[in-house]
């Protein structure tokens, strides 16, 4: 039950940010109370989540099917692209973790890809908002290759 409220609350943050608390070392955030290994597992099941909901929109392109239906789901995948950078904090490179540690090392380079996902998925909204097939079939290929490039440098070739 933790779980789910924690995957809950990840696709309902608006971000994250981390508090200092010595000059030296910041203090990852908390999400809700949560500690690192809480963390990590809200956001597997947040890209669990994104993996299902994303799979429903490509088979919706294949099938020329209705978009408007699809709005409160890309609706979440905006939300979650805003949360992305929050769900990394410092201290949640754990070994149950796909995530590489240039996620910390590179983590401008980390932001910049999550800020093009989160340009893709409103697109994405938006013509889902606007039943627009055509413009919603190049937001899906956009969402894709977003998503795509951030996992090829930041995320274990191994993970599922």
């Amino acid at each position: 039950m933790r779980l789910a409220a924690a995957a809950a609350f990840a696709l309902a943050l608006t971000g994250c940010t981390a508090t200092t608390t010595t000059a030296e070392a910041p203090a990852p955030p908390m999400i809700h109370g949560a500690g690192p290994a809480e963390t990590v597992a809200a956001r597997q099941a947040a890209f669990n989540l994104t993996a299902a909901t994303f799979g429903s929109m490509r088979a919706a392109v294949e099938s020329g099917a209705d978009l408007k239906p699809l709005t409160f789901g890309a609706r979440g995948l905006n939300r979650w692209a805003m949360a992305i950078p929050g769900m990394f904090p410092a201290g949640t490179n754990l070994p149950a973790s796909a995530a590489l540690p240039t996620v910390w090392s590179d983590r401008a380079g980390f932001e910049a890809r999550a800020a093009a996902f989160q340009s893709a998925t409103a697109d994405l909204l938006a013509a889902a908002t606007a039943n627009n097939k055509p413009a919603f079939a190049a937001a899906v290929k956009a969402t894709g290759a977003a998503c795509g490039a951030c996992h090829s440098t930041y995320r274990a070739e191994d993970a599922h």
